[in-house]
């Protein structure tokens, strides 16, 4: 059997999960962990096979490669063609590559005489590649200007220029670049770490602005359709509580397909808020779960809580509160609870309508999560205003635990100050047993992450609660933990 190692690079891992069946050796590495200036601890491998999706930005990769060329010695690469997009493979163009609409057999044969093959020196970016796309500060300057008319005429003004001339260079760039038009240009550019959200000044949402154009037309239309064709699909996350039993799922929308579209997993939800589909998303989850949880041998045979991420422009969306009787109403029969997690992503007016839906919803058993708290908008002060049940610390938070018994004032303090108010807590992205521990012992109620369960269709999250040991659980019903609510008042078997 061939030993040689093989790493994956990909924004979803999970997508290519399958291939370990073939590729023993295969290690999946998820975009967050080399794009992140955090040193990789991987072993030195001599001879290697590196699998990059080509949705991922091919200079990140290379920047990936170098800040690891001390493990990497001799190494094979292969592209694997997720996205025909010529802005998305732009630096791939003379790489190996696999279409992956081929059949999966097709495919893995291919990897196979890859991996059989010996590997060569792993190659250097030339500095004539890396200059072509470096930018001058004049440069930066100028692409954030083009980006709004105003800004366009106050760079004129500043730099005495016509604005024949703007245009002008911003034509000589595209073409250096080798694209056809100044929004590909600006996509890539962003996308491979050469123009960074402070060269582009205040304004975050560039990349919003940048494909504003499709936003509003084919994107968007493109994400209805997956909505009436059901590619959307929910993803389950677990939630267990200290002793490792299940008290509750996260639910995570993801779109499969949508690399066919150039939409990562990561930009269709803003794609959906931005093109007023949101609500629509909301809903579809809410009954496409319901419909999952509703099969027969689901596996559900202790009570937990059903997490939906909500976002402020949902959550003040008359339409809401009854998507939630609605979801009550279809669950009903189910041992489920129902909870509403805020997510900050967006500034929530607090107005009497929203305080009202919470407390109305309260009333008929629904829970209220403040979702990643600790780096969102208002945090204490949706503590003082709204009726809540849980708190979800951010996983920055816990990416901070680097050994069991390690004092941090920041962390202990969100978890003292959720004692005080009576609310629950959950440590979302636990990795790493340590953690576990760590947060156990400071008695956080429940937690969440990759070292229980990635986010897995419910096939496989079925399968999890399946071979959960039963003792687990029969302990956690001997012990009818609180189900999150008020720690003092409110109570649930099995929990």
């Amino acid at each position: 059997m061939n030993k040689k190692k093989v790493f994956l690079l990909s924004y979803d891992i999970y997508l290519f999960a399958g291939l370990r069946a073939f590729l023993p050796n295969l290690v999946l590495v998820d975009s967050q962990t080399f794009i992140s200036e955090s040193d990789l601890s991987f072993q030195q491998y001599n001879s290697c096979l590196l699998i990059v999706d080509n949705r991922m930005p091919f200079f990140l990769v290379k920047k990936w490669l170098h800040r690891n060329s001390s493990q990497f010695i001799m190494v094979n690469s292969v592209v694997l063609r997720v996205s025909e997009n010529e802005c998305i493979n732009r630096g791939y163009e003379y790489s190996t590559s696999i279409d992956v609409t081929l059949h999966y057999t097709t495919v893995i044969d291919i990897l196979t005489r890859i991996l059989m093959t010996t590997p060569q020196p792993e190659s250097r970016v030339k500095s004539d590649e890396l200059a072509v796309f470096a930018l001058t500060e004049f440069e930066a300057d100028m692409l954030n200007a083009m980006m709004t008319k105003e800004g366009q005429a106050e760079f004129c003004r500043a730099n005495s220029l016509t604005t024949k001339s703007l245009y002008r260079y911003r034509d000589k760039i595209t073409h250096r670049l080798g694209f056809k038009n100044f929004i590909e240009s600006i996509i890539f550019l962003i996308r491979n770490g050469f123009l960074t959200e402070r060269d582009v000044g205040q304004n975050s949402t560039l990349m919003r602005k940048s494909t504003g154009r499709s936003y509003d037309n084919n994107d968007a239309g493109r994400l209805s359709l997956a909505l009436k064709n059901d590619e959307i699909l929910p993803y389950y996350q677990p939630v267990v509580g200290a002793g490792g039993e299940l008290c509750g799922i996260e639910i995570l929308a993801r779109w499969p397909l949508g690399h066919n579209y150039t939409i990562s997993q990561r930009e269709f939800i803003p794609l959906a808020e931005s093109c007023g589909l949101i609500n629509e998303l909301t809903s579809y989850l809410m009954h496409k779960v319901a419909s999952d949880l509703k099969q027969k041998n689901n596996g559900l045979n202790t009570p937990l809580f059903v997490a939906f991420n909500v976002s402020p422009t949902t959550l003040s969306n008359p339409v809401f509160y009854w998507e939630c009787l609605n979801f009550l109403e279809l669950t009903e029969s189910l041992p489920v609870k129902l909870m509403i997690e805020i997510t900050e992503n967006q500034t929530l007016a607090v107005t009497p309508a929203i305080k009202e839906l919470i407390r109305s919803l309260r009333n008929r058993g629904v829970m209220f999560a403040l979702d990643d708290f600790g780096t969102g908008y208002a945090n204490l002060c949706y503590l003082n205003e709204l009726e809540l049940d849980v708190i979800k610390i951010d996983k920055t938070f816990i990416n901070a635990i680097q050994a069991d018994n390690q004092p941090l004032p920041m962390l202990e303090s969100i978890i003292n100050l959720a004692m005080i108010l009576g609310l629950r807590t959950v440590a979302e992205g636990v990795e790493y047993a340590y953690q576990r521990e760590w947060l156990i012992s400071k008695q956080v109620d429940y937690l969440q992450g990759y070292h229980f369960l990635p986010p897995v269709p419910f096939a496989d999250f079925r399968r999890f609660v399946e071979q959960s040991q039963p003792t687990t659980r029969e302990a956690a019903c001997k012990k009818g933990s609180v189900l999150p609510g008020k720690k003092e008042n409110v109570r649930f078997n099995a929990l």
